[in-house]
């Protein structure tokens, strides 16, 4: 009897195999059944937009919001529009860029660093403990630092080997970014740029800035002609993107040292590699391969010297670098994972230190107030692993692994316990939409002032209104959040119901008099 064989090409199986790591490491955070952080406000002007079939200007409360460039709302959206609006659906875009980093990671470097390096970055990328813990989200910097390090990945190759398709891809990788984030690209940008001039005279540079500045004018131009006049626009902008340096003060030179530490903290696990130099043929012009990584490793350092100058620094403006620094620092990753004998004694004495602390932490947990079943777990696994480390390669699989049982023992037990933290706001949405509909307010209802957008989300509502409560309302009835006990309202509303939460107070209320 014949058979038939299916042969599957190689790419397509190292391909299944990174979209299996990366949907395993990102399912602990992806399946939190609630709204963290900023993504509930994203989510809403995504579905803003795809209920009023507006794409060119992102409205928050149906007012225009220029916080931000549309591509991230345009990405929510089309998903929403396929699955619904629900925080798994919402945050499908950033762990579907994840997966397309690892990818282009893989790519790039197997060529001509080899396929360890290539494996390396790939899995380093899918399973560094930032990208496990932030990167299946619905907030914009995820999906940012994916393009933004692609866009660059591709520039450093495409100029290294003279391969000017991957220079027009860096191209059009960068125009997306600045539609996802703006000129904060320019930040990251700014340190391959300059190893590029230094030593490449910016050959090349037509066809990456041409296709990123077309992409870009290919919304704002229109935007600018019909629908907005720029200077009203660019006011808003510039207070959230690289006009915040206008902030600093030198109180914030304080702060700068924390800032250093999170900036190599973020870089964890490969940063342990930092100092150990790639090494092969070297040339006084530098060659292709020292130029590749050296575009990708300078990205990441100037960005964090430009990020100094910028008050708060929060640790999200440096997602790009997690996956800048580990392409580069892959090669150096392969190599020692490469060498045969036993370990060193510096990298003995690290990975015992983690078991000893483990063991000490395992012994102490059941007297904390911590105690549970997934801090156990963790604390086990890293005992047990250090105790299994023998060779170099097993340091670098250690390294990759205790991320992965971090997420599914601490992310996970976060998830599953999410309803009853004291931030979520989903459980309180249908009881303050049976309360609206008791009242026949929801059909008239308008938002004064901001209010929690997963609040609204879980409701099912989305009210008209001034987020900046500058505005007289006008609705029938209003819902706003209280200030230190105090209802924001005009006088002319009476206040009708009252919802206390843990860390927030809402009031709905209704017009009781007429405006002359």
């Amino acid at each position: 009897m014949a058979t038939l064989a299916v042969t599957v090409p190689p790419v397509f199986l190292r391909w299944l195999l990174l979209l299996g790591v990366t949907l395993l490491g990102a399912l602990p955070a992806w399946i939190l059944p609630g709204w963290e952080g900023t993504e509930g406000r994203r989510a809403q002007i995504a579905l803003e937009m795809l209920r009023s079939g507006e794409w060119m200007v992102p409205t928050l409360g149906g007012q225009p919001t220029w916080a931000k460039p549309p591509l991230h709302y345009w990405l929510l959206g089309a998903v929403f529009d396929g699955l619904g609006c629900q925080p798994w659906v919402a945050r499908l875009p950033a762990v579907l860029l994840t997966f397309a980093s690892t990818v282009v990671a893989m790519e790039l470097l197997r060529p001509w660093f080899g396929r360890a390096a290539a494996w390396a970055a790939a899995l380093g990328i899918a399973l560094s403990p930032l990208v496990l813990s932030e990167w299946p989200s619905a907030e914009i910097d995820p999906a940012f630092a994916c393009f933004t390090a692609m866009s660059l990945w591709t520039l450093a190759t495409g100029v290294a080997r003279e391969r000017v398709p991957l220079v027009l891809a860096s191209g059009v990788l960068g125009g997306l970014a600045l539609l996802q984030k703006g000129p904060p690209f320019f930040l990251f940008a700014a340190g391959a740029y300059l190893v590029w001039w230094r030593h490449r005279r910016l050959r090349f540079a037509a066809a990456h800035f041409v296709p990123m500045l077309a992409l870009v004018a290919a919304y704002f131009v229109p935007l600018w002609l019909w629908f907005v006049a720029p200077a009203e626009m660019l006011g808003v902008a510039r207070e959230e993107s690289v006009g915040r340096i206008a902030y600093f003060e030198w109180g914030h030179v304080l702060a700068v040292p924390g800032f250093w530490l999170r900036a190599v903290a973020v870089q964890v696990p490969f940063v342990f590699w930092c100092f150990w130099e790639w090494r092969g043929p070297r040339s006084a012009r530098m060659d292709a391969g020292d130029l590749t990584l050296r575009m990708c490793s300078g990205a990441a350092v100037v960005a964090v010297l430009l990020l100094t100058f910028f008050p708060g620094r929060p640790t999200r403006y440096l997602l790009p670098n997690v996956l800048l620094f580990t392409f580069a620092v892959a090669p150096a990753v392969a190599q020692y994972a490469g060498q045969t004998g036993a370990l060193g004694p510096l990298a003995r004495r690290v990975v015992w230190s983690m078991g000893l602390v483990a063991a000490i932490t395992l012994l102490a947990l059941p007297f904390t107030p911590i105690a549970g079943p997934a801090p156990l777990a963790f604390a086990a696994a890293v005992g047990i692993g250090a105790l299994w480390v023998r060779r170099p390669l097993h340091v670098v699989a250690f390294a990759l692994a205790i991320p992965l049982v971090a997420a599914w023992t601490l992310g996970l037990a976060r998830a599953w316990s999410w309803p009853e933290h004291r931030r979520a706001q989903e459980p309180a949405g249908p009881v303050l939409r049976r309360a609206l509909d008791g009242l026949a307010a929801t059909p008239a209802l308008g938002m004064h002032g901001h209010v929690e957008a997963p609040l609204l989300l879980s409701a099912g509502i989305l009210p008209p209104g001034d987020e900046s409560g500058r505005r007289e309302p006008t609705a029938a009835w209003l819902i706003a959040e209280t200030r230190d006990g105090r209802s924001p309202l005009p006088p002319d509303y009476a206040e009708r119901l009252r919802l206390c939460l843990p860390t927030k107070t809402f009031v709905v209320a209704q017009r009781t008099a007429s405006r002359r």
